[in-house]
């Protein structure tokens, strides 16, 4: 027997509701341990790890906006930032002189790189503790069972 749609409904906005506890829990949790032992926000730990993988050639601000859910005007700012910390740089575009590549530095990937293992080690804390809040736990055992 199929679920009325009001039924499919409901249960969707619940299990909407469970993920923004979640997103939100996890990334207060990853936030406050970053930026305690790497001196880096969260959404700054994103941008750098994206960074960092491109290599020299770095990335378009849209694309890096687009990579870490961020608007292009929020991921101007946390460049302008992370440029200001000396972790990143921006450049124009040979090509198109409208367009400004972020490139990671060497202390910029050193960093991603030390907070990869943080970051690691932090999330699954994090997931594990919230398994146990009836709030999160059935988006969190969904998620385990996925990966």
């Amino acid at each position: 027997m199929t679920p009325a749609p009001d039924e499919v409904q409901d249960r969707e906005l619940a299990l909407w509701r469970q993920l923004t506890v979640l997103t939100s829990y996890v990334g207060n949790a990853l936030d406050k341990r970053l930026m305690r032992s790497h001196g880096v926000s969260l959404s700054e730990f994103m941008a750098l790890t994206v960074l960092a993988e491109a290599g020299p050639e770095g990335v378009r601000m849209q694309p890096l906006a687009d990579a870490t859910g961020l608007n292009s005007s929020t991921i101007s700012r946390l460049v302008a930032r992370l440029e200001s910390s000396g972790l990143a740089r921006r450049s124009l575009c040979e090509e198109d002189r409208r367009a400004t590549y972020a490139h990671a530095t060497d202390q910029g990937r050193e960093v991603a790189a030390e907070a990869r293992e943080t970051f690691g080690k932090e999330l699954g804390t994090a997931l594990s503790v919230a398994a146990f809040d009836e709030r999160m736990a059935p988006v969190v055992n969904v998620l385990r069972a996925e990966g």
